[in-house]
């Protein structure tokens, strides 16, 4: 595969994991859950980190190293982005609005946590980072 069948593939990958992001946003919009939007990016993300880049490794385009890791970690940055950018674009400005709190008061020390959108985002990039080092190991 050369240069040029590369960047093909990478931009199929990206435009495949959009289509199966929307599709997902659609099913969670026919059912009235806006406020849970941001689950339809663990279903792109997995199809562009963990399917994408394993096709990549598999043909010998990208080394099963260290490398395969940043190149998850530049896809799932890239996408994101395009996500958080796209999704409310689509379907309202206000997509993104819910916010989970988690409050702990441990012998008087109180903690709070804010778990909006971009939190469980990173959460969903830890995931597929994890499913990207199960993969290494079983190609090691």
């Amino acid at each position: 595969m050369n240069n040029s069948e590369f960047s093909r593939v990478i931009i199929i990958n990206f435009i495949s994991a959009l289509i199966v992001t929307l599709v997902a946003c659609l099913f969670l919009d026919s059912f009235d859950l806006m406020d849970m939007m941001y689950v339809a990016n663990i279903f792109g993300i997995y199809f562009l980190v963990v399917y994408g880049i394993e096709m990549l490794v598999q043909s010998g385009q990208i080394p099963n190293d260290y490398r395969r890791f940043i190149i998850a970690l530049i896809f799932i940055v890239i996408f994101d982005l395009i996500f958080l950018y796209l999704i409310p674009l689509l379907f309202g400005a206000d997509v993104f609005s819910a916010v989970n709190y988690f409050s702990m008061d441990l012998d008087g020390f109180k903690m709070n946590f804010i778990f909006n959108a971009k939190f469980y985002l990173a959460v969903f990039a830890i995931i597929m980072l994890y499913f990207n080092y199960k993969l290494f190991k079983i190609h090691e």
